[in-house]
């Protein structure tokens, strides 16, 4: 059988289980086969498939585990998928035609609407346009369909937020001072109660303010992972922003509703570090002065409540 189509069957098998596996995976895998890599036999094939496509070595046994599910073929499953003749039979009874000679009109209408899709459409959202949205589910042959990926995984996400810690002793007293209660109990040679403390708590508290302007298009729902990953994060409290190029004015939504004043704000989330997520005019290329000094102004404002303070440009370096 053709290494090809057996790269094929692997990465569509993978895909409909969930892997995580684009476009250029499968191209990389491609053209690694086509430069002599994996074509020798099955136990090749899976090795490179391992290679280009396992990051873990979770991922490299569920690969083996899913190509020994994919059986062997046999001579008419490879007839069926690269269309060449069975040895049985001529090319002429491979097309099924009617007595008259003519195709039959099922099989014609069914070449003519392809394959089915299941369409939904949601309700209008609430933004500029109003329009319902199209869902499609593709036909589970379809190899190329883009899942949306984040910027950064949720799970790393959440990891970093639970690293930034703040930690202190507020609440009832729950915890046993052990130091304490020695001590007690040496001062007055009878021990009463133990000695309580409360429990430290994690009190970081942290303001996430994202650009939401077109520039940004690229991001655009890297707000939504982010927002869940604060929800992960244990902090002592945290709040997302979105502004339009510049944070003079906070928005509480992504489309850049229920606005709100940086002084509002510095004065209602008072005692937070500050993380700005922008590409701070780096994607245009160009230099606008007038942003340069409603920026200067923004972080005079922001300082004195917000800080320490973090920029994220998600440029280039050298675009900055």
């Amino acid at each position: 059988m053709e290494p090809e189509l057996v790269l094929r069957g692997v990465f569509v098998h993978l895909v409909e289980h969930g892997f995580r596996l684009g476009v250029r995976d499968y191209l990389d895998a491609l053209r690694a086969l086509r430069g002599g890599f994996g074509g020798q036999g099955r136990r090749e094939l899976l090795r490179m498939c391992q290679t280009l496509w396992a990051r873990t070595e979770a991922e490299a046994r569920t690969i083996a585990l899913f190509f020994d599910r994919i059986p062997v073929p046999t001579p008419d499953d490879v007839a069926t998928l690269t269309g060449a003749p069975r040895a049985e039979e001529t090319p002429r009874e491979r097309v099924p035609r009617q007595p008259g000679g003519e195709r039959g009109e099922d099989a014609a209408a069914a070449e003519e609407k392809g394959p089915a899709l299941g369409v939904s459409f949601t309700p209008a959202a609430q933004d500029a346009l109003g329009l319902p949205r199209a869902q499609a589910s593709p036909a589970s042959e379809e190899m190329f369909i883009l899942t949306p990926r984040p910027v950064m995984p949720i799970r790393s996400l959440v990891i970093a937020w639970r690293r930034f810690r703040a930690a202190s002793r507020t609440g009832p007293r729950v915890e046993l001072d052990l130091d304490a209660t020695v001590a007690a109990k040496c001062q007055t040679g009878l021990l009463e109660a133990p000695v309580l403390v409360p429990a430290r708590r994690n009190l970081a508290r942290v303001v996430v303010l994202m650009d939401a302007s077109p520039s940004m298009q690229p991001w655009q729902g890297f707000g939504e992972v982010l927002e869940a990953s604060l929800h992960q994060g244990q902090l002592g409290g945290w709040v997302l922003r979105f502004f339009d190029n510049v944070p003079d004015v906070l928005y509480r939504h992504e489309r850049l509703l229920a606005p709100e004043t940086v002084e509002h704000a510095v004065r209602a989330h008072a005692e937070s570090t500050l993380l700005v997520i922008s590409d701070a005019g780096a994607a245009r290329g160009t230099r606008n002065r007038e942003r340069i000094r409603a920026t200067e102004a923004f972080l005079a404002a922001a300082h004195p409540r917000w800080r320490p303070s973090a920029w994220i440009n998600p440029m280039p370096r050298a675009r900055w």
